[in-house]
């Protein structure tokens, strides 16, 4: 009997515990994308896009202005130059269909990152919270878009500036450095018509 008791006190505490491993099982997964955003909410800066129509023609140019935005309480400093052309020169334009298939891109300068002038204090810009700075591009849409259809338009920056490069006085600010992670914008779609079927909103 004594035997049998010890089984049965047992056995509940087997199952509760199989059930526990369980639920663990389920909720692992959806922790991850959890971990994933809490990772890109704690960067200080967003890059942030948007396009001046949301249609074009296939004989239009999409303007693109592109910021880095401080969404920190914090001061963040950048570095002030941003060029086309992919990783190498901080700013890479990424274009897909609405199936989501990446396109080649066009905007190709091949720009290298070069490190700054030795003394040049400017290379930093000072972004304090709500603060942001950007450029823009001119993409022509025959050079981005092969046909008429829906698209995304995402950008990737990434820095390059190492800290051994700048102006002593600049190595201790809170900058984005060369190890920073790169930081992607979110994507904003466009529709690319033919010529007579474009309608624009008028400014």
């Amino acid at each position: 009997m004594l035997v049998f008791s010890r089984f049965f006190r047992i056995y509940p505490l087997a199952i509760f515990a199989i059930f526990l491993f369980q639920i663990g099982v389920k909720m692992a997964p959806s922790q991850v994308p959890q971990r994933a955003e809490s990772s890109r909410a704690a960067q200080p800066i967003s890059v942030v896009i948007r396009t001046d129509h949301e249609k074009y023609s296939t004989s239009d140019t999409v303007k693109l202005d592109v910021s880095l935005e401080n969404t920190s309480d914090a001061t963040v400093y950048v570095d002030r130059r941003m060029f086309w052309g992919g990783f190498a020169g901080g700013l890479k334009l990424e274009i897909s269909d609405e199936q989501g298939k990446a396109l080649p891109s066009h905007v190709l300068h091949d720009a290298m990152m070069p490190p700054p002038k030795e003394g040049d204090t400017s290379i930093l810009v000072r972004l304090d919270s709500g603060f942001f700075y950007g450029t823009w591009l001119d993409l022509p849409v025959k050079d981005g878009f092969p046909k008429p259809g829906r698209y995304s338009i995402r950008v990737i920056y990434k820095s390059w500036l190492r800290k051994e490069f700048v102006a002593p006085q600049l190595r201790d600010l809170p900058a984005l450095w060369a190890e920073s992670p790169e930081i992607a914008s979110q994507p904003v779609w466009v529709e690319i018509q033919e010529n007579s079927a474009t309608n624009k909103p008028q400014r």
